[in-house]
Protein backbone atom coordinates (compact mmCIF):
# COMPACT_ATOMS: atom_id res chain seq x y z
CA UNK A 1 0.00 0.00 0.00
CA UNK A 2 1.30 3.38 -0.91
CA UNK A 3 2.40 6.15 1.43
CA UNK A 4 -0.17 8.24 2.33
CA UNK A 5 0.52 12.44 3.73
CA UNK A 6 -2.10 13.97 5.34
CA UNK A 7 -0.42 17.38 6.18
CA UNK A 8 -1.35 19.58 8.61
CA UNK A 9 -2.88 17.39 10.39
CA UNK A 10 -7.07 18.44 10.58
CA UNK A 11 -9.34 16.57 12.96
CA UNK A 12 -12.51 18.12 12.81
CA UNK A 13 -15.92 16.59 15.30
CA UNK A 14 -18.82 16.52 14.77
CA UNK A 15 -21.45 17.15 17.77
CA UNK A 16 -25.14 17.28 17.98
CA UNK A 17 -27.21 20.79 18.35
CA UNK A 18 -28.42 21.98 21.70
CA UNK A 19 -31.99 21.87 20.60
CA UNK A 20 -35.12 22.55 22.43
CA UNK A 21 -36.67 19.93 24.09
CA UNK A 22 -40.39 19.52 23.95
CA UNK A 23 -42.29 18.00 26.34
CA UNK A 24 -44.07 14.40 26.09
CA UNK A 25 -47.12 13.29 23.85
CA UNK A 26 -50.38 13.20 25.50
CA UNK A 27 -51.51 10.12 26.24
CA UNK A 28 -55.05 9.36 27.09
CA UNK A 29 -56.32 6.02 29.18
CA UNK A 30 -59.85 4.96 29.58
CA UNK A 31 -61.30 2.82 32.02
CA UNK A 32 -64.35 0.63 31.77
CA UNK A 33 -66.23 -2.59 31.78
CA UNK A 34 -66.05 -5.07 29.24
CA UNK A 35 -68.72 -7.90 28.39
CA UNK A 36 -67.35 -11.80 28.43
CA UNK A 37 -67.85 -11.36 24.24
CA UNK A 38 -64.32 -9.24 24.37
CA UNK A 39 -61.34 -10.65 24.05
CA UNK A 40 -59.47 -8.32 26.08
CA UNK A 41 -57.41 -9.68 29.59
CA UNK A 42 -59.18 -7.90 32.20
CA UNK A 43 -56.87 -5.20 34.65
CA UNK A 44 -54.10 -5.48 31.12
CA UNK A 45 -52.85 -2.56 29.73
CA UNK A 46 -53.59 -2.45 25.88
CA UNK A 47 -51.93 0.17 24.35
CA UNK A 48 -52.44 2.26 21.07
CA UNK A 49 -55.77 1.59 20.16
CA UNK A 50 -56.72 2.88 16.77
CA UNK A 51 -59.62 1.10 15.37
CA UNK A 52 -63.26 1.55 16.50
CA UNK A 53 -63.60 -2.50 15.21
CA UNK A 54 -61.01 -3.80 17.46
CA UNK A 55 -61.62 -1.76 20.58
CA UNK A 56 -65.38 -3.96 19.86
CA UNK A 57 -63.34 -7.09 19.72
CA UNK A 58 -61.64 -6.51 23.18
CA UNK A 59 -64.34 -5.07 24.89
CA UNK A 60 -67.04 -6.22 23.60
CA UNK A 61 -69.23 -4.46 21.32
CA UNK A 62 -71.88 -2.42 23.56
CA UNK A 63 -69.50 -2.81 26.38
CA UNK A 64 -68.53 0.40 28.85
CA UNK A 65 -65.42 0.29 27.95
CA UNK A 66 -66.30 -0.14 23.83
CA UNK A 67 -68.93 2.68 24.35
CA UNK A 68 -65.66 5.08 25.98
CA UNK A 69 -63.60 4.47 23.15
CA UNK A 70 -66.30 5.40 20.21
CA UNK A 71 -66.37 8.75 22.36
CA UNK A 72 -63.41 9.43 22.75
CA UNK A 73 -62.84 9.13 19.25
CA UNK A 74 -65.45 11.30 18.15
CA UNK A 75 -64.25 14.41 19.68
CA UNK A 76 -60.16 13.29 18.90
CA UNK A 77 -59.03 11.24 15.98
CA UNK A 78 -55.45 11.34 16.49
CA UNK A 79 -53.96 11.39 20.34
CA UNK A 80 -52.44 8.46 21.55
CA UNK A 81 -55.14 6.37 23.56
CA UNK A 82 -54.50 3.71 25.85
CA UNK A 83 -57.54 1.42 27.79
CA UNK A 84 -58.00 -1.25 30.58
CA UNK A 85 -60.65 -3.06 30.43
CA UNK A 86 -62.41 -4.36 33.18
CA UNK A 87 -64.76 -7.97 33.71
CA UNK A 88 -67.49 -7.55 35.91
CA UNK A 89 -67.25 -7.86 39.31
CA UNK A 90 -68.34 -11.71 39.91
CA UNK A 91 -71.66 -11.38 41.36
CA UNK A 92 -72.61 -8.72 40.20
CA UNK A 93 -76.31 -7.45 38.88
CA UNK A 94 -77.08 -5.59 35.83
CA UNK A 95 -79.40 -3.11 35.79
CA UNK A 96 -82.89 -2.56 34.13
CA UNK A 97 -85.24 -0.26 32.49
CA UNK A 98 -89.08 -0.99 31.55
CA UNK A 99 -90.64 0.95 28.46
CA UNK A 100 -94.54 -0.31 28.90
CA UNK A 101 -96.39 -0.01 25.99
CA UNK A 102 -100.73 -0.08 26.38
CA UNK A 103 -103.98 0.90 24.25
CA UNK A 104 -104.50 0.26 20.56
CA UNK A 105 -103.50 2.94 17.77
CA UNK A 106 -106.72 4.93 16.90
CA UNK A 107 -104.51 6.37 13.54
CA UNK A 108 -101.06 6.23 12.37
CA UNK A 109 -98.14 7.45 14.14
CA UNK A 110 -94.76 7.65 15.01
CA UNK A 111 -93.03 7.41 18.46
CA UNK A 112 -89.14 7.65 19.31
CA UNK A 113 -87.39 5.54 21.94
CA UNK A 114 -84.12 6.85 23.26
CA UNK A 115 -81.72 4.39 25.55
CA UNK A 116 -78.71 5.81 27.03
CA UNK A 117 -77.72 8.44 24.31
CA UNK A 118 -79.84 10.44 22.05
CA UNK A 119 -77.33 10.98 19.28
CA UNK A 120 -76.47 7.25 19.27
CA UNK A 121 -79.29 5.36 20.45
CA UNK A 122 -82.98 6.63 19.25
CA UNK A 123 -85.54 4.30 17.49
CA UNK A 124 -87.71 5.17 15.67
CA UNK A 125 -90.83 2.80 15.88
CA UNK A 126 -93.85 3.29 12.71
CA UNK A 127 -96.98 2.63 14.12
CA UNK A 128 -99.68 1.24 11.83
CA UNK A 129 -103.58 0.81 13.15
CA UNK A 130 -103.30 -3.30 13.21
CA UNK A 131 -100.82 -2.84 15.86
CA UNK A 132 -101.10 -4.20 19.12
CA UNK A 133 -98.84 -3.45 22.10
CA UNK A 134 -96.64 -6.86 21.51
CA UNK A 135 -96.43 -5.52 17.62
CA UNK A 136 -95.05 -2.32 18.91
CA UNK A 137 -92.90 -4.24 21.61
CA UNK A 138 -91.36 -6.38 19.16
CA UNK A 139 -90.31 -3.82 16.81
CA UNK A 140 -88.64 -1.73 19.40
CA UNK A 141 -86.92 -5.12 20.89
CA UNK A 142 -85.69 -5.82 17.63
CA UNK A 143 -84.62 -2.21 16.86
CA UNK A 144 -82.68 -2.32 19.71
CA UNK A 145 -80.68 -5.74 19.30
CA UNK A 146 -80.15 -5.27 15.88
CA UNK A 147 -77.97 -2.32 16.99
CA UNK A 148 -74.65 -3.89 18.10
CA UNK A 149 -73.57 -0.84 20.12
CA UNK A 150 -76.46 -0.28 22.31
CA UNK A 151 -75.63 -0.93 25.73
CA UNK A 152 -78.14 -2.69 26.81
CA UNK A 153 -80.50 -5.64 25.02
CA UNK A 154 -84.27 -5.89 24.55
CA UNK A 155 -87.11 -8.45 25.44
CA UNK A 156 -90.25 -7.95 24.78
CA UNK A 157 -93.98 -9.58 26.57
CA UNK A 158 -96.87 -8.62 25.78
CA UNK A 159 -96.04 -4.67 25.13
CA UNK A 160 -93.23 -4.60 28.36
CA UNK A 161 -89.98 -4.70 26.85
CA UNK A 162 -87.54 -4.78 29.41
CA UNK A 163 -84.50 -3.53 28.71
CA UNK A 164 -81.45 -5.15 30.60
CA UNK A 165 -77.34 -3.32 30.49
CA UNK A 166 -74.80 -5.18 28.97
CA UNK A 167 -72.61 -4.55 32.07
CA UNK A 168 -73.64 -5.84 35.92
CA UNK A 169 -72.92 -2.90 38.10
CA UNK A 170 -73.80 0.53 39.54
CA UNK A 171 -72.89 2.45 36.16
CA UNK A 172 -76.16 0.96 34.24
CA UNK A 173 -78.54 2.90 36.58
CA UNK A 174 -77.63 5.93 34.75
CA UNK A 175 -78.46 4.35 31.65
CA UNK A 176 -81.77 7.39 30.61
CA UNK A 177 -84.38 6.25 29.03
CA UNK A 178 -87.22 8.78 26.95
CA UNK A 179 -90.37 8.42 24.82
CA UNK A 180 -90.50 11.16 22.06
CA UNK A 181 -93.58 11.70 19.24
CA UNK A 182 -96.95 10.00 19.77
CA UNK A 183 -99.68 7.80 18.35
CA UNK A 184 -103.62 8.19 19.51
CA UNK A 185 -104.56 5.61 21.06
CA UNK A 186 -100.94 4.11 22.45
CA UNK A 187 -99.53 5.30 25.62
CA UNK A 188 -95.87 4.22 26.94
CA UNK A 189 -95.39 4.50 30.70
CA UNK A 190 -91.29 3.96 31.49
CA UNK A 191 -89.71 2.44 34.58
CA UNK A 192 -85.90 3.41 35.06
CA UNK A 193 -83.00 1.56 34.99
CA UNK A 194 -82.33 0.49 38.64
CA UNK A 195 -81.26 -2.56 40.82
CA UNK A 196 -77.84 -2.52 39.00
CA UNK A 197 -75.13 -3.58 42.00
CA UNK A 198 -71.70 -4.83 42.39
CA UNK A 199 -68.88 -2.87 40.65
CA UNK A 200 -65.59 -4.17 39.48
CA UNK A 201 -63.23 -3.89 42.48
CA UNK A 202 -60.85 -0.87 41.59
CA UNK A 203 -57.89 -1.37 44.28
CA UNK A 204 -55.05 -2.42 41.52
CA UNK A 205 -56.65 -0.96 38.29
CA UNK A 206 -54.00 0.98 37.94
CA UNK A 207 -50.79 -1.43 38.53
CA UNK A 208 -50.43 -2.04 35.19
CA UNK A 209 -49.33 2.19 34.36
CA UNK A 210 -47.17 2.49 37.84
CA UNK A 211 -44.29 4.34 35.74
CA UNK A 212 -46.51 5.46 32.89
CA UNK A 213 -47.37 9.04 32.92
CA UNK A 214 -50.76 9.26 31.12
CA UNK A 215 -51.71 13.27 31.02
CA UNK A 216 -55.68 12.22 31.19
CA UNK A 217 -57.62 9.54 32.50
CA UNK A 218 -61.18 8.79 31.61
CA UNK A 219 -62.49 7.12 34.50
CA UNK A 220 -65.79 5.86 34.25
CA UNK A 221 -66.81 5.55 37.83
CA UNK A 222 -68.16 8.73 39.08
CA UNK A 223 -68.91 7.43 42.28
CA UNK A 224 -65.65 6.50 43.46
CA UNK A 225 -63.34 9.35 43.24
CA UNK A 226 -61.47 8.16 46.20
CA UNK A 227 -59.34 5.77 43.84
CA UNK A 228 -58.39 7.95 40.87
CA UNK A 229 -57.75 11.02 43.94
CA UNK A 230 -55.12 9.10 45.89
CA UNK A 231 -53.48 7.68 42.68
CA UNK A 232 -53.14 10.78 40.80
CA UNK A 233 -52.59 13.01 43.74
CA UNK A 234 -49.48 10.66 44.93
CA UNK A 235 -47.99 11.63 41.24
CA UNK A 236 -48.79 15.51 41.51
CA UNK A 237 -44.92 16.08 42.87
CA UNK A 238 -42.69 13.41 42.20
CA UNK A 239 -38.47 13.53 42.52
CA UNK A 240 -36.90 12.84 39.11
CA UNK A 241 -39.65 12.79 36.76
CA UNK A 242 -43.07 14.06 35.55
CA UNK A 243 -45.93 11.51 36.13
CA UNK A 244 -49.24 14.55 36.96
CA UNK A 245 -52.64 14.00 35.58
CA UNK A 246 -55.88 14.57 35.53
CA UNK A 247 -58.72 12.49 36.03
CA UNK A 248 -61.72 13.39 33.79
CA UNK A 249 -65.19 12.43 35.00
CA UNK A 250 -68.86 12.86 35.02
CA UNK A 251 -71.85 12.29 37.70
CA UNK A 252 -75.39 12.63 36.81
CA UNK A 253 -76.39 14.18 40.61
CA UNK A 254 -78.71 16.49 41.65
CA UNK A 255 -77.61 19.52 42.99
CA UNK A 256 -77.50 19.84 46.58
CA UNK A 257 -75.69 15.99 46.01
CA UNK A 258 -73.38 17.65 44.05
CA UNK A 259 -72.18 20.47 46.20
CA UNK A 260 -71.67 17.77 48.94
CA UNK A 261 -69.50 15.34 46.36
CA UNK A 262 -67.37 18.19 45.59
CA UNK A 263 -67.53 20.15 48.78
CA UNK A 264 -65.75 17.21 50.07
CA UNK A 265 -62.92 16.94 47.44
CA UNK A 266 -59.97 19.20 47.55
CA UNK A 267 -57.63 17.78 44.64
CA UNK A 268 -56.06 19.70 41.54
CA UNK A 269 -56.22 16.27 39.68
CA UNK A 270 -60.08 15.83 39.63
CA UNK A 271 -61.88 17.40 36.90
CA UNK A 272 -65.68 16.46 38.11
CA UNK A 273 -68.34 17.16 35.69
CA UNK A 274 -71.81 17.16 36.83
CA UNK A 275 -75.17 16.79 35.03
CA UNK A 276 -78.90 16.96 36.47
CA UNK A 277 -80.97 13.77 36.24
CA UNK A 278 -84.61 14.47 34.81
CA UNK A 279 -86.97 12.30 35.88
CA UNK A 280 -90.33 13.30 34.13
CA UNK A 281 -93.73 10.88 32.72
CA UNK A 282 -91.44 10.74 29.26
CA UNK A 283 -88.09 11.34 30.22
CA UNK A 284 -86.08 9.68 32.52
CA UNK A 285 -82.58 10.87 31.66
CA UNK A 286 -79.47 13.63 32.30
CA UNK A 287 -80.50 16.95 31.08
CA UNK A 288 -77.72 16.23 28.36
CA UNK A 289 -79.27 12.68 26.83
CA UNK A 290 -75.45 10.84 27.05
CA UNK A 291 -74.20 8.23 29.19
CA UNK A 292 -72.30 9.32 31.94
CA UNK A 293 -69.05 7.11 30.84
CA UNK A 294 -69.40 8.68 27.05
CA UNK A 295 -69.31 12.34 28.17
CA UNK A 296 -66.50 11.74 29.80
CA UNK A 297 -64.65 10.48 27.28
CA UNK A 298 -66.22 13.24 24.48
CA UNK A 299 -64.70 15.49 27.19
CA UNK A 300 -60.91 13.71 27.62
CA UNK A 301 -60.75 13.64 23.50
CA UNK A 302 -60.93 17.40 23.60
CA UNK A 303 -58.50 18.11 26.14
CA UNK A 304 -55.90 15.39 24.76
CA UNK A 305 -56.44 17.11 21.43
CA UNK A 306 -55.85 20.34 22.47
CA UNK A 307 -52.29 19.22 24.00
CA UNK A 308 -51.54 17.17 21.01
CA UNK A 309 -48.68 19.09 18.57
CA UNK A 310 -49.98 19.80 15.48
CA UNK A 311 -53.33 18.43 15.62
CA UNK A 312 -56.28 20.27 14.58
CA UNK A 313 -58.23 22.25 17.11
CA UNK A 314 -60.82 24.08 14.06
CA UNK A 315 -63.33 22.18 15.40
CA UNK A 316 -63.16 23.49 18.99
CA UNK A 317 -62.47 26.86 18.36
CA UNK A 318 -64.46 29.95 17.74
CA UNK A 319 -64.70 32.39 15.04
CA UNK A 320 -61.59 35.17 15.69
CA UNK A 321 -58.82 32.83 17.31
CA UNK A 322 -55.63 32.97 16.47
CA UNK A 323 -53.98 30.79 13.91
CA UNK A 324 -52.01 29.27 16.32
CA UNK A 325 -54.63 28.13 17.74
CA UNK A 326 -56.12 26.28 15.55
CA UNK A 327 -53.43 23.95 15.79
CA UNK A 328 -52.68 21.56 19.58
CA UNK A 329 -49.22 22.10 21.41
CA UNK A 330 -47.81 23.27 24.60
CA UNK A 331 -49.27 26.49 23.88
CA UNK A 332 -53.14 25.61 24.04
CA UNK A 333 -52.01 24.73 27.82
CA UNK A 334 -53.64 28.20 28.49
CA UNK A 335 -56.29 28.68 25.98
CA UNK A 336 -60.36 28.38 27.58
CA UNK A 337 -61.93 25.05 27.67
CA UNK A 338 -65.16 26.96 27.90
CA UNK A 339 -67.53 27.14 24.79
CA UNK A 340 -65.58 24.15 23.28
CA UNK A 341 -68.21 21.72 21.49
CA UNK A 342 -68.98 18.10 22.25
CA UNK A 343 -70.67 15.78 20.07
CA UNK A 344 -73.43 15.15 22.72
CA UNK A 345 -77.02 16.40 21.49
CA UNK A 346 -78.50 19.42 22.35
CA UNK A 347 -81.18 18.86 24.90
CA UNK A 348 -84.49 18.72 23.47
CA UNK A 349 -87.26 21.37 23.66
CA UNK A 350 -88.93 19.36 26.72
CA UNK A 351 -89.42 20.92 30.28
CA UNK A 352 -87.77 23.93 30.28
CA UNK A 353 -86.82 23.61 33.69
CA UNK A 354 -84.21 20.32 32.62
CA UNK A 355 -80.61 21.57 33.26
CA UNK A 356 -79.21 23.58 36.02
CA UNK A 357 -79.87 27.40 36.54
CA UNK A 358 -76.95 29.82 36.49
CA UNK A 359 -77.06 30.30 39.97
CA UNK A 360 -76.57 26.49 40.35
CA UNK A 361 -74.00 26.21 38.03
CA UNK A 362 -71.90 28.83 39.92
CA UNK A 363 -73.05 27.07 43.11
CA UNK A 364 -71.40 23.80 41.30
CA UNK A 365 -68.31 25.57 39.76
CA UNK A 366 -67.44 27.63 43.21
CA UNK A 367 -67.54 23.51 44.67
CA UNK A 368 -64.96 22.59 42.18
CA UNK A 369 -66.90 21.08 39.93
CA UNK A 370 -67.73 21.90 36.02
CA UNK A 371 -70.90 21.23 33.42
CA UNK A 372 -71.49 21.23 30.20
CA UNK A 373 -75.16 22.38 28.54
CA UNK A 374 -76.79 23.99 25.46
CA UNK A 375 -74.82 26.55 23.69
CA UNK A 376 -76.89 29.68 23.26
CA UNK A 377 -79.06 28.70 20.21
CA UNK A 378 -79.33 25.33 20.83
CA UNK A 379 -77.25 23.77 18.01
CA UNK A 380 -74.96 22.14 19.89
CA UNK A 381 -73.68 21.08 23.51
CA UNK A 382 -70.59 22.87 24.73
CA UNK A 383 -68.28 23.00 28.14
CA UNK A 384 -68.43 25.75 30.45
CA UNK A 385 -66.03 26.90 32.84
CA UNK A 386 -64.14 23.84 33.76
CA UNK A 387 -62.59 23.72 37.90
CA UNK A 388 -61.24 21.23 39.46
CA UNK A 389 -61.67 19.97 42.89
CA UNK A 390 -58.83 22.20 44.37
CA UNK A 391 -60.02 25.28 46.57
CA UNK A 392 -57.68 25.27 49.70
CA UNK A 393 -53.80 24.33 50.20
CA UNK A 394 -52.36 22.11 52.77
CA UNK A 395 -53.04 25.06 55.65
CA UNK A 396 -56.50 25.03 54.87
CA UNK A 397 -56.20 28.61 53.02
CA UNK A 398 -58.17 29.67 49.81
CA UNK A 399 -55.61 29.08 46.99
CA UNK A 400 -57.18 29.82 43.36
CA UNK A 401 -53.46 28.46 42.08
CA UNK A 402 -55.07 25.42 40.61
CA UNK A 403 -58.68 26.22 40.79
CA UNK A 404 -59.07 25.81 36.91
CA UNK A 405 -58.25 23.23 34.77
CA UNK A 406 -56.53 25.32 32.10
CA UNK A 407 -54.19 26.42 35.23
CA UNK A 408 -53.26 23.22 36.20
CA UNK A 409 -52.63 22.17 32.53
CA UNK A 410 -50.38 25.39 32.10
CA UNK A 411 -48.71 25.37 35.14
CA UNK A 412 -48.20 20.83 34.38
CA UNK A 413 -47.16 21.96 30.56
CA UNK A 414 -44.11 24.58 32.09
CA UNK A 415 -42.93 22.38 34.67
CA UNK A 416 -42.50 19.83 32.23
CA UNK A 417 -40.70 22.22 30.05
CA UNK A 418 -38.20 23.37 32.50
CA UNK A 419 -37.63 19.47 33.82
CA UNK A 420 -37.11 18.34 30.49
CA UNK A 421 -34.64 21.15 28.77
CA UNK A 422 -33.05 21.50 32.03
CA UNK A 423 -32.22 17.22 32.01
CA UNK A 424 -30.55 17.73 28.30
CA UNK A 425 -28.78 21.22 29.31
CA UNK A 426 -26.85 20.20 32.52
CA UNK A 427 -26.93 16.43 31.53
CA UNK A 428 -22.91 16.29 31.90
CA UNK A 429 -21.60 19.57 33.49
CA UNK A 430 -19.01 20.66 35.61
CA UNK A 431 -20.00 22.85 38.66
CA UNK A 432 -18.20 25.60 40.07
CA UNK A 433 -18.67 28.85 41.97
CA UNK A 434 -16.00 30.76 40.09
CA UNK A 435 -15.83 31.61 36.15
CA UNK A 436 -16.94 29.61 33.42
CA UNK A 437 -14.48 27.95 30.86
CA UNK A 438 -15.55 28.41 27.96
CA UNK A 439 -13.94 25.33 26.28
CA UNK A 440 -15.51 23.20 28.80
CA UNK A 441 -18.94 21.92 29.86
CA UNK A 442 -19.31 24.17 33.08
CA UNK A 443 -21.85 25.70 34.47
CA UNK A 444 -22.09 28.66 37.69
CA UNK A 445 -24.93 30.37 39.26
CA UNK A 446 -24.89 33.05 36.20
CA UNK A 447 -25.32 30.62 33.85
CA UNK A 448 -27.91 28.70 35.08
CA UNK A 449 -30.27 31.84 35.86
CA UNK A 450 -29.22 32.71 32.49
CA UNK A 451 -30.60 29.82 30.92
CA UNK A 452 -33.90 29.80 33.52
CA UNK A 453 -34.72 32.91 31.66
CA UNK A 454 -34.31 31.85 28.16
CA UNK A 455 -36.54 29.06 29.09
CA UNK A 456 -39.16 31.51 30.42
CA UNK A 457 -38.52 33.64 27.55
CA UNK A 458 -39.54 30.45 25.31
CA UNK A 459 -43.13 30.03 27.04
CA UNK A 460 -43.94 33.90 26.95
CA UNK A 461 -43.91 33.02 23.08
CA UNK A 462 -45.93 30.15 23.53
CA UNK A 463 -48.76 32.45 25.21
CA UNK A 464 -47.89 30.20 28.68
CA UNK A 465 -46.32 32.72 30.38
CA UNK A 466 -46.70 36.81 30.37
CA UNK A 467 -44.51 38.42 27.70
CA UNK A 468 -43.01 41.76 27.97
CA UNK A 469 -39.66 43.62 29.98
CA UNK A 470 -41.49 43.88 33.30
CA UNK A 471 -42.52 40.57 33.35
CA UNK A 472 -39.21 39.39 32.41
CA UNK A 473 -37.58 41.62 34.98
CA UNK A 474 -39.81 39.33 37.47
CA UNK A 475 -39.05 36.19 36.85
CA UNK A 476 -35.33 37.36 37.00
CA UNK A 477 -35.94 39.08 40.30
CA UNK A 478 -37.30 36.35 41.79
CA UNK A 479 -35.25 33.76 40.05
CA UNK A 480 -33.02 32.04 43.17
CA UNK A 481 -29.79 29.64 42.63
CA UNK A 482 -27.84 28.27 44.92
CA UNK A 483 -24.92 26.12 44.84
CA UNK A 484 -23.76 23.08 46.86
CA UNK A 485 -20.29 22.28 45.72
CA UNK A 486 -19.84 19.12 48.19
CA UNK A 487 -23.51 17.74 47.00
CA UNK A 488 -23.14 18.86 43.60
CA UNK A 489 -26.28 20.14 44.36
CA UNK A 490 -28.06 23.32 42.70
CA UNK A 491 -31.66 24.05 44.33
CA UNK A 492 -33.34 26.93 42.47
CA UNK A 493 -36.49 28.76 43.07
CA UNK A 494 -38.55 30.23 40.07
CA UNK A 495 -41.07 32.09 40.05
CA UNK A 496 -43.84 31.77 36.92
CA UNK A 497 -46.43 35.12 36.45
CA UNK A 498 -48.59 32.19 33.71
CA UNK A 499 -51.46 33.48 31.25
CA UNK A 500 -54.61 33.04 32.43
CA UNK A 501 -58.07 33.32 30.74
CA UNK A 502 -60.51 35.84 29.80
CA UNK A 503 -63.82 35.04 32.38
CA UNK A 504 -65.33 37.93 32.83
CA UNK A 505 -66.34 41.21 31.42
CA UNK A 506 -67.69 44.23 33.45
CA UNK A 507 -68.76 47.52 31.80
CA UNK A 508 -70.91 50.50 32.48
CA UNK A 509 -72.51 52.01 29.37
CA UNK A 510 -73.79 55.51 30.10
CA UNK A 511 -76.00 56.97 28.01
CA UNK A 512 -76.09 60.54 26.75
CA UNK A 513 -78.10 62.72 24.20
CA UNK A 514 -75.39 65.31 23.57
CA UNK A 515 -72.31 64.88 21.89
Amino acid sequence: MATIVREPNVTMTLSSALQQISNTEQRALIIGQKTPAGTAVSGQLYTNLLSVNDVSDLAGAGSIGDAMYRNIRKTNGVSRVDAIFLSDAGGAVKATGVFTITGTPTATGELTFIVGSESDHSYIIPIALADTPTTIGALLASAINADTKAPVTGANVAGVVTLTANNGGTLGNLIGIAVDGSSAGVTVALTAFSAGATDPVLTTVFDPIENLRYQTIAWAYGSNTATIGNFLGARWNVANNILDGVGVMTINSTYGNALSTLNALNNQSLAIFVDEPVNETAYKAPSVFEMAWCATAQISGIKALKLTTGASTTGLVIAGTGSNDRFGGMHMASFPYFNMPTSMSPRTSGTTSRGFTQQEQDGIKNAGGAIYGNNTSGSLVILGEVATTYKTDNASNTDVTFKYLEYVDTSSVCREFFSNNARARFGQTRLTRGGVNPNTSMVNTATIEAYFCQLYQELANMSLTQDGDEFMSFFRENLNVTIDMSAGLVTAKLTLPIVTQLRQLLADIEITFNV
